[in-house]
Parts: C-alpha cells; sequence; structure tokens
C-alpha cells in the first residue's frame, strides 16, 4: 500500500504520497488550476446530457466536489483501491456533501463486474506500487471502458503530459484510438499530467471552449485555464 499523509495550508488540506498529491481540498476553492479539473473539465464534450458519472481512482474526492456543483442531479460513482483513502475523504475532504456512491475495489475489477453504463467515466487511478497505470498495463481496458460508456460518453484518463513524458501521452492516445472515433485533450494550466479524453461522437475543441465560457460565472472562471484541443489520430503501427 502506499505511504499516505495529509499536509495543511491555511484552510486547505492535501493528501499526499511519495508520487505527488492525490487530492486537494479547500472549502472556498472549487477548482485548483490542476488536471482534476482537466478531468471534470471533459465533461464538457460529450453532447448529450450527463446523468451518471463514474470516478475511477476516487481520492478524496477533487474532482467528485467539481462534479457535483456542475452536474447537481448527476448521479456519481467513486470508485478507490484504498479503504483508508476513503475514510479520510470523508473525514478531511468533506465528501459527504458530494454524495458519491463510494466503492472500495481495484478499479479494473469493478468495471469488469459491472452491467451499468456511464455517460463518463473519469480514470484517475494509480498504482498501489511502482509500475504502469492501469490503461498502460492492461491492454483489454479501453475496450471494457467503452463497453461501460452509453451512447456519446466520454472516457478520460489522467496521463503524464509533454513535455515531461510525451511518450506516455502518445501511448495513452495509441491505447483509445483503436475502440474510439474521436480523440481531445484537455490540458491544466499547471502540473505535469495532462488528460486525454476519447469518444464516438465528442465535442471538437472550439465547441467544448464556447460551452465552458457559457458556464455561470464562477465555473466558467474557474476552468477558464483549461486548453482544449484537438488530436490526430495516431497511425495503426505496420
Amino acid at each position: 500500500m502506499k505511504t499516505l499523509s495529509l499536509a495543511r495550508r491555511g484552510r486547505s488540506v492535501r493528501l499526499r504520497a511519495p508520487e505527488g498529491t492525490f487530492s486537494y481540498f479547500h472549502p472556498e476553492r472549487l477548482f485548483t488550476g490542476f488536471s482534476w479539473d482537466s478531468q471534470t473539465g471533459s465533461l464538457l464534450l460529450p453532447s448529450r446530457p450527463v446523468r451518471a458519472i463514474l470516478l475511477l481512482g476516487l481520492g478524496g474526492g477533487t474532482v467528485a466536489r467539481q462534479c457535483r456543483a456542475l452536474f447537481p442531479r448527476a448521479e456519481i460513482t467513486g470508485v478507490e483501491l484504498d479503504a483508508r483513502v476513503v475514510e479520510t475523504a470523508y473525514e478531511h475532504f468533506g465528501l459527504a456533501a458530494s454524495r458519491v456512491r463510494a466503492v472500495v475495489a481495484p478499479g479494473e475489477e469493478y468495471l469488469r463486474r459491472t452491467r451499468r453504463r456511464f455517460d463518463a467515466v473519469l480514470d484517475d487511478m494509480w498504482p498501489a506500487a511502482p509500475g504502469p497505470k492501469p490503461i498502460f498495463r492492461e491492454r483489454a481496458l479501453a475496450a471494457l471502458v467503452a463497453s461501460r460508456l452509453s451512447e456519446g460518453g466520454v472516457y478520460a484518463v489522467n496521463v503524464y503530459g509533454a513535455p515531461a513524458a510525451a511518450p506516455e501521452w502518445r501511448e495513452a492516445a495509441a491505447r483509445l484510438a483503436p475502440h474510439f472515433a474521436t480523440l481531445r485533450e484537455v490540458r491544466p494550466a499547471r502540473g505535469q499530467t495532462t488528460v486525454v479524453a476519447a469518444g464516438q461522437n465528442l465535442l471538437s475543441a472550439a465547441a467544448a471552449r464556447a460551452r465552458l465560457a457559457a458556464l455561470p460565472g464562477e465555473f466558467a472562471a474557474g476552468l477558464g485555464h483549461l486548453t482544449f484541443l484537438n488530436v490526430r489520430r495516431p497511425r495503426p503501427k505496420e
């Protein structure tokens, strides 16, 4: 299991592990400037209403809190590998207010056993021990997620981005391309990670930017740092 710790600065709380900060909470600040916002921002890409959201790698609930604010009526399920993290989320990160159905299980296992379909699957799973993320470790994961998405849904995975780890970003796109017709990137202003989003008919980057600009003021300002990009589909390997 990971070595976890809480770090406090003023009214903010961070859940930390050796790899970095996994979750952030401030009672008066919803958005962060980092890729948590990118995961939430990916929900602007589906052309159909988002009513059911699956969070793989719930953590302290940073993304869950944002999703609840943007989609107050959505059903949110959060899957977390470590029961200690869920307990910490309720105790220190205000998870109860997000009205999330929390499930303690490996995300891949949950996907295999559920028969539900979701409008959005947001993947922030990190390995319990040093090694590749599930999107790179399990060849069948992209197809499995595609089978759990509703028509018009989005799968968004948080990975290291260029220039820090361009090969990881490209590999994620290559894994997703055979199973999804459209690929987008939702890039945050800060941090080393970015979000690659995939779906069968996602909105264009320009349309997502227009949708963001039309959000209520707090949301438009808080997510205004995001950059939406159309991703060219990787060429099949010969």
